[in-house]
């Protein structure tokens, strides 16, 4: 070790002793910095976590890390004191051992150096402390391996630049693994995917430390390492005509070495050992699934067969890891209540036949990658069996949690009675139908298809008794019914069954639908209830989290934390919901049912009229876009739970179900994650009496979002709206001051008594028809001006947020490198005071004197 140490300390030492190595510690922090912070998509995605950095982190290491390693053996022949070192008393593998040591700590200084990233991320926001570790250890781990890599490009020369050409070149191989498809298909290109640096990169960057991760890292630093070794040992090489070719025998030694690490990468990626390092233990089993697991009967198993592809796009990647994984852990779980197997399923083979012909599981066409137009066709599809009981999955799509879809479907199958959920039949028509206003045929909504998979759906006809064995309705759109239709559902909810009560003063899905303001067809209901609701009412909100969504009006109001009653097993624990023209819900004074608030809006909201959103003209209705809006000091909830002599859960919006928000979590779009469909399916699960699976629906990532930009944005937000009501107050105050002058224009030649009546009434209609004419340019002028007022304040607003973002920018970037300076500074002062020590003095003053 003392060699080892020597080594180790010559290299680290002289590495610091140079401007140089600070300039790079600089360099690296900067060049980090902007690939993490300098993106639009950061800002975009308004989210605190490293997403940015880590989809170019391994290709910045490419030019990195061989700055670090180029000098260590090409520095050395280069000044001639490679003989000196190698004639110490040590080993090979001590010599290699201390100069690779020494480098991995020169970059571990740079990672140090580099964690004001996650300064900043804390300054914006709240990131993920288990990510941000995980994360890091992934960039230590990834570095430190192919720092291995980099060396033998510094061993094979004594030419600084051709060392570092030679690094990056042998860096930039395993990093770019993952676009071996474009060389090579099918098995080989699976095989060289998986086992690139960014793949194996991936579950650490999620924050899941993994066995097959660990390993792989591991292995090929050991296998680089020992490569180095072999060729320091090139001096002790046989020489002369009849020497052999040792050349050939090295390669094989580094060919074999290399695929020993790939071989115990592969392996060990089949191990079923992780650490979850998330806050939210998003990749754990939760409690309640190990709990449903171990109330299976082994008497009566489940059995699981996956049918998926062996090459799936690299989106669809996570989704099929998930999915193996999962069901590795249910098997150890659960023991013999619990079989599962994984069919590798390519397409015109027996198995994605036996899939089609027996389980009606088809190839799903995805898109190869994000951006290409091209689609591949894929297996990602179940069957669960227990006895007589079957279920299918035709397909996981990759925005669907999980864990959930599985126990899920295990509960189908496992118990053979279902709860029985009723759907009203209103104008909203949930389970499809011919529209003859629009003159075409719609399909069933997909909530429908949702809950079908957990119970037993039937359509309920609104003109007979009800079903007594139905467990819990839902009543879409109630005002489209007739009295006596209404009288039948105010009967229902009497008896206290499960009632989800879908009222909407607005639906965006067909504007036709909406109330009359007169109606009051729903007033029994509701006082049954205890619920008041204006159905002309819509409620909006000037909170809007995502800078990509800031053209939508303000009628889309975005529920975030603060807006849910985390008290409620519906709501408590959900992170945001999206509702469309929503209405607005309060508990009457003298309701005799509890009425609890399930959803709010924020501090920035208020209520405008119907007939101030929608306008009616000559080619139907249209939306306006920016009616009047003031913000009041009230509460205004979205959604109710009715208990104590009912059962029942009221939202004021149907869109929130709308065919969007299941798109928007089948395709998993990132940022995007609305609660939609999990508040719904909550919600019938609690009136239906069955909450096992509302923990677990809602188990996922916290939504952390950069609360410092936003509460900026906010302010320039806010000043845009004042701005606008100030342009609406003046348009206002000019047109009511031209319909002044007409108004006395007329009172004039009314009071005028030289003139007859009829005389009158000519000079009336000849001066109406003049100011009207005047009135008419000059609404339009009016109105002209208030849009560019409007305009101008939008156009403020976005350049001054696009400010707001530029400084963070050059903050997040300009700031890091400072600490190396800073340090370079320190080491440098106390450097040359040291060197002063026990100088004479008349000395240095000579020497200030010449």
């Amino acid at each position: 070790m003392r060699t080892i140490r020597a080594v180790f300390a010559r290299e680290l030492g002289g590495y610091f002793s140079t401007p140089t190595g600070y300039v790079f510690i600089a360099m690296f922090v900067f060049l980090s910095a902007i690939a993490a912070f300098w993106q639009e998509s950061f800002f975009a995605t308004n989210l605190a976590n490293l997403d940015q950095l880590n989809a170019y982190f391994p290709y910045l290491l490419i030019f990195l890390l061989p700055s670090i390693s180029m000098a260590l053996w090409a520095e050395e022949k280069r000044q001639g004191t490679e003989e000196l070192l190698l004639t110490l008393p040590a080993s090979d593998v001590e010599i290699v051992a201390g100069k690779y040591l020494a480098a991995v700590a020169i970059y571990t200084v740079c990672l140090l150096f580099s964690l004001s990233h996650v300064v900043v991320l804390s300054w914006l926001g709240a990131p993920d402390p288990g990510l941000m570790m995980t994360t890091y250890f992934g960039y230590w781990l990834m570095g430190a391996s192919l720092l291995a890599v980099a060396m033998l490009g510094s061993m094979l020369t004594d030419n600084l630049t051709v060392a570092f050409i030679l690094g990056a070149l042998f860096v930039s191989a395993p990093v770019f693994l993952n676009y071996a498809g474009a060389i090579v298909q099918g098995t080989v290109q699976r095989m060289l995917e998986r086992l690139s640096v960014v793949e194996q990169f991936r579950d650490l960057a999620s924050g899941v430390i993994t066995t097959g991760a660990v390993v792989y890292f591991v292995s090929l630093g050991m296998a680089a390492f020992y490569s180095n070794v072999a060729l320091l040992g090139r001096r002790r090489w046989p020489t002369g005509p009849k020497a052999p070719r040792m050349t050939l025998h090295v390669l094989a030694r580094f060919a074999a070495a290399l695929v020993i690490a790939g071989a115990a990468a592969t392996i060990a990626s089949h191990s079923n050992l992780r650490v979850d390092a998330t806050s939210e233990q998003i990749h754990s089993l939760s409690a309640d699934t190990r709990k449903l697991l171990a109330g299976l009967d082994a008497k009566n198993p489940v059995f699981i067969q996956a049918y998926l592809s062996p090459d799936v796009p690299r989106a669809y990647l996570p989704v099929r890891r998930a999915l193996i994984s999962t069901l590795r852990e249910f098997d150890a779980v659960a023991g013999e209540a619990l079989h599962s197997r994984i069919i590798e399923t390519a397409k015109y083979t027996p198995q994605a036949r036996e899939a089609q012909e027996r389980y009606n599981i088809r190839p799903f066409r995805v898109p190869v990658t994000e951006e290409s137009s091209s689609l591949n066709e894929i297996f990602l599809g179940l069957v669960f069996t227990s006895g007589g009981e079957e279920f299918v999955i035709p397909f996981l799509d990759r925005g669907l949690p999980v864990e959930y879809e599985l126990m899920r479907s295990i509960r189908v199958v496992s118990r053979a009675k279902r709860r029985k959920i009723g759907v009203l039949t209103t104008q909203a028509k949930l389970f499809g139908g011919f529209d003859f206003e629009r003159k075409q045929q719609s399909n069933d909504w997909s909530i429908v298809a949702e809950l079908k998979k957990q119970y037993e759906v039937s359509e309920v006809n609104p003109d007979v008794d009800y079903p007594a064995e139905l467990d819990t309705l839902i009543a879409p759109l109630p005002h489209t019914l007739s009295l006596p239709q209404v009288a039948r559902l105010t009967e229902y909810a009497k008896k206290g069954k499960g009632l989800l009560l879908l009222v909407d003063p607005m639906p965006a899905f067909n504007v036709g639908l909406a109330p009359n303001e007169t109606s009051t067809s729903l007033r029994a209901l509701l006082e049954l209830l205890g619920v008041s609701w204006q159905t002309n009412r819509v409620v909006w909100d000037g909170n809007n989290p995502h800078p990509q969504l800031r053209s939508l009006p303000k009628e889309v109001v975005f529920v975030g934390p603060k807006g849910f009653a985390q008290k409620e097993a519906v709501t408590g624990g959900l992170q945001e919901l999206a509702l469309l023209y929503a209405g607005e819900l309060k508990a009457r004074t003298d309701a005799r049912t509890k009425v609890s608030p399930l959803l709010e809006a924020s501090a920035e909201s208020g209520v405008v009229r119907f007939e101030d959103l929608v306008q009616n003209s000559m080619f139907g209705m249209s939306i306006n876009q920016n009616p009047e809006r003031k913000t009041d000091k009230d509460k205004h909830v979205l959604a109710v739970r009715v208990t104590q002599g009912a059962n029942a859960i009221v939202a004021a919006d149907i869109d929130l179900m709308g065919e969007q928000f299941f798109e928007l979590r089948r395709r998993g779009v990132e940022n995007l994650n609305f609660d939609n469909v999990t508040f719904l399916l909550n919600a019938v699960d609690q009136l239906a009496g069955d909450e096992s699976f509302i923990a677990l629906r809602k188990r996922r990532p916290r939504h952390r979002t950069l609360e410092a930009v936003e509460a900026r944005t906010k302010n320039y937000d806010d000043q845009r709206l004042k701005q606008m009501q100030e342009a609406e107050v003046f348009a206002e105050a000019r047109l009511k001051e031209a319909q002044g002058r007409l108004d006395r224009a007329v009172a004039e030649i009314r009071a005028r008594t030289d003139v007859d009546d009829q005389a009158k009434q000519i000079m009336i209609a000849n001066v109406e028809s003049v100011e009207n004419r005047r009135l008419t340019v000059s609404r339009q002028g009016i109105e002209d001006e208030k849009q560019r007022q409007i305009e101008t304040a939008r156009s403020e607003m976005e350049n001054s947020i696009r400010g707001i973002q530029n400084t963070i920018k050059l903050l997040a970037v300009a700031l890091p490198p400072v600490p190396a300076f800073v340090v370079f500074l320190f080491v440098s002062g106390r450097r040359m005071a040291r060197e002063r020590i026990g100088t004479p003095t008349d000395r240095i003053v000579e020497e200030k004197t010449a």
